[in-house]
């Protein structure tokens, strides 16, 4: 028994089909654990930054400090808006 095998146009139209499936796939798989991996903020830090918080409302923490404190604050006051 004899095989004959051809690159046909055929084949060769479905060999490129089927490795842009592949990428797609694979980006897609990597994007997916990508995001699995991505840094989430430790719940010790948000405590901590709604700490300092509350304490620069209450008048308790210096100007720079303050100022240091303003994005976690407003990190902060997003999240528990967003848990809402």
């Amino acid at each position: 028994m004899e095989y004959r095998f051809s690159l046909t146009p055929r084949l060769i139209a479905l060999a490129i089909f089927s490795g842009v499936a592949l990428l797609v796939l694979l980006f897609a798989l990597g994007y997916q654990v990508g995001l699995s991996m991505a840094e989430r903020p430790a719940p010790a830090v948000v405590d901590n930054a709604a700490n300092r918080a509350r304490q620069q409302v209450k008048g308790k923490i210096t100007g720079d400090a303050a100022a240091a404190a303003a994005p976690a604050t407003e990190r902060v006051n997003a999240a528990q808006k967003a848990a809402q």
